[in-house]
């Protein structure tokens, strides 16, 4: 049974590892280009993390909840 496991673990690793790769590039990718922003255009950064946080003080949670159990 441990060599089963083992060889499903195996199986499974090789054929995620391409998928995970990809991501671990795009998620690399991302991140270069944020920075890269961050350093070339900081006021719009800003502006952006504004209106981010003015979402969150603005979002209603108890709304929201109503809303997604409505139809249960």
């Amino acid at each position: 049974m441990d060599k089963f496991i083992d060889r499903l673990m195996e199986s499974a690793a090789s054929a995620y590892a391409p998928r995970l790769e990809e991501m671990t590039r795009a998620r690399k990718a991302e991140l270069e280009e944020i920075r890269s922003k961050v350093k070339t255009s900081p006021d719009q950064v800003e502006a952006w993390f504004d209106k981010e946080i003015e979402k969150l003080q603005k979002m209603d949670v108890k709304e929201i909840m109503k809303n997604a159990t409505a139809g249960i």
